[in-house]
């Protein structure tokens, strides 16, 4: 195969140039037949490897190095920029673009828990005050109604003491506060946004969501069961990074590049630490939003660390970035988070039939089970399978569905089905069957939605998480050729030919699978190929 490859490589290259540069020797045998000059193809490097133009003195150290060491220059430079921590914005944009992992900051932080500064109110002046919507709206009578510009005053129980307005209002003063996310200084805050108790006047839970909903409680000592809108984009930014460093750490560790869609590790900055331990709780769905792993781990990180730490998550269905929040968040139910895999790391998108979907009122079209469902199964025969993956991760949300917390049947959930018309336990409504809207359902009745329809084979696919799609994936080399064809399409911009295919990435897929998933690897390959000098012609 190698022999046929060369042979036909040296076909496609054409008459050779007199003046053509030597190749490096990983280039192949057809190197002089695709001389680029050097100025250009260090400019091409620089943009696809750094993301940016090179300088002056960049094309002189380059010129120097290839007159001293010849044909070994070109290796060397790209080892160099590899080497280089330049080449981390590659690792994060490449990645980027496969998992789009933007998740909004009001997914993560619930607006009862943000603190808006007072010029967000027309009316305020004072853009230093800051304060809560829902307790303006609760306490002083008007949605966006901050606190008055002046100090707090108390009762003697140590409430602030709210006056009323000609407009019906109530206002108090403000008081000075150290927040967690600017310690050493002090920011005005209306004194009932403010409040450091445990428990509301009323003696309501200020652990509990509902009790911020109401604005009876306030964001406690140091403000840390709120937010600024500062701190909530940096948590936003946080959750995005978080999703990219497997990819990342994999490369400079060393490891296989499968590692990061299989590692148990989550990676957790200071402000996601401080977001585990006070926001969370509070977030739009309190259920969804727990910490994967022991908080205990991250105890002696606060909100200014610079650090980036690895902690192992609890929940054995974990892997890397497949089931990290930005994943999880960015993509709701288990059929996208499938899907995105097939097209970003195996290449193969799920495409509907061209005949379409036949009439809504054939029998067919009633089928619950999209396996069968006549022009759906021709995708579905295959994503179900793989959904299956990510069935104990809650659908719209981060949390894991654990067997002691979540069994695979609850006796309680089934009788909603039973009963359509009594009320029905939102966390049964949520994450089990309990609506039985044709006959083949009936036997799922109270059965975790996940494992509805589920033969043996996914039910295990279930249990073992994504983690065994991406080894499924390794066994039968998709992973391999998907990932070489993607690194080929960033690197050329374009899509590779049959020939392309056949022959170069074979091989490269066969090297980088063989290197035991060596994704740096593969990109110096790909960057010192002659399909590479032959873009630049």
């Amino acid at each position: 195969m190698r022999l046929a490859a060369g042979t036909l490589l040296v076909a496609l290259c054409g008459a050779a140039a007199a003046h053509a540069q030597p190749a490096a020797p990983e280039a192949s045998a057809c190197a002089d037949e695709v001389g680029v000059d050097d100025d250009r193809l260090l400019r091409q490097w620089t943009i696809d490897l750094w993301g940016r133009a090179p300088s002056v003195d960049e094309y002189a150290a380059f010129a120097s190095l290839r007159a001293t060491q010849g044909e070994a220059a070109y290796a060397a430079q790209v080892d160099a920029m590899l080497a280089s921590s330049a080449f981390d914005a590659f690792l994060e944009r490449y990645h980027a673009d496969l998992l789009w992992p933007s998740v909004e900051a009001l997914t993560l932080v619930s607006p009862t828990s943000i603190l808006l500064p007072a010029g967000f109110y027309g009316a305020a002046g004072d853009a230093t005050r800051l304060f809560n919507p829902f307790v303006a709206f609760q306490q002083r009578g008007e949605l966006f109604a901050p606190c008055d510009d002046a100090p707090a005053e108390f009762d003697a129980a140590g409430e602030p003491v709210l006056f009323s307005r000609p407009d019906g209002t109530r206002r108090e003063g403000w008081v000075l506060v150290e927040p967690y996310w600017a310690p050493g200084t002090q920011v005005k805050v209306c004194a009932l946004e403010a409040r450091i108790a445990a428990t509301s006047p009323a003696g309501q839970d200020c652990l509990n969501p509902q009790a911020q909903q109401l604005g009876v409680c306030g964001c406690g000592p140091g403000l840390e069961r709120c937010a600024s809108l500062e701190v909530a984009q940096r948590l936003q930014a946080d959750v995005r990074a978080q999703g990219l460093r497997p990819f990342l750490r994999a490369a400079r560790e060393g490891q296989p590049y499968t590692t990061a869609l299989t590692d148990a590790r989550e990676d957790v900055s200071g402000p996601l630490a401080h977001y585990y331990r006070h926001l969370a709780r509070y977030a739009l769905d309190p259920l969804i939003a727990e910490a994967p792993f022991d908080l205990t781990a991250v105890d002696d990180l606060d909100y200014t660390s610079a650090e980036w730490r690895s902690v192992d998550r609890t929940a054995p269905q974990h892997a890397g970035a497949l089931t990290s929040p930005a994943f999880l968040l960015r993509f709701q139910t288990a059929r996208a988070r499938a899907n995105r895999f097939y097209n970003a790391f195996l290449c193969e998108p799920f495409v509907a039939p061209a005949e379409g979907l036949p009439s809504p009122n054939d029998a067919c079209s009633q089928e619950p089970d999209l396996r069968g469902r006549c022009g759906c199964n021709s995708c579905h025969a295959r994503l179900e399978p793989a959904a299956a993956h990510w069935g104990r991760f809650a659908e719209a949300g981060t949390l894991t569905l654990d067997p002691e917390r979540f069994p695979v049947f609850s006796a309680r959930c089934a009788q909603c089905a039973e009963r359509p018309d009594a009320p029905c336990d939102p966390v049964c409504e949520r994450f089990y069957v309990t609506e039985v809207g044709h006959p083949k359902q009936r036997p799922f009745a109270g059965v975790l939605k996940a494992f509805e329809f589920r033969g043996p084979d996914e039910v295990a696919r279930l249990e073992a998480g994504p983690a065994d799609l991406v080894a499924r994936s390794v066994d039968d080399g998709r992973l391999a050729a998907c990932a070489t064809q993607q690194v080929f399409r960033r690197l050329m911009q374009r899509a590779p030919t049959t020939q392309e295919q056949v022959f170069e990435l074979a091989e490269h897929a066969r090297a980088f699978q063989e290197s035991d998933f060596d994704f740096v690897g593969l990109v110096r390959a790909l960057a010192l190929s002659p399909g590479y000098r032959r873009m630049l012609r």
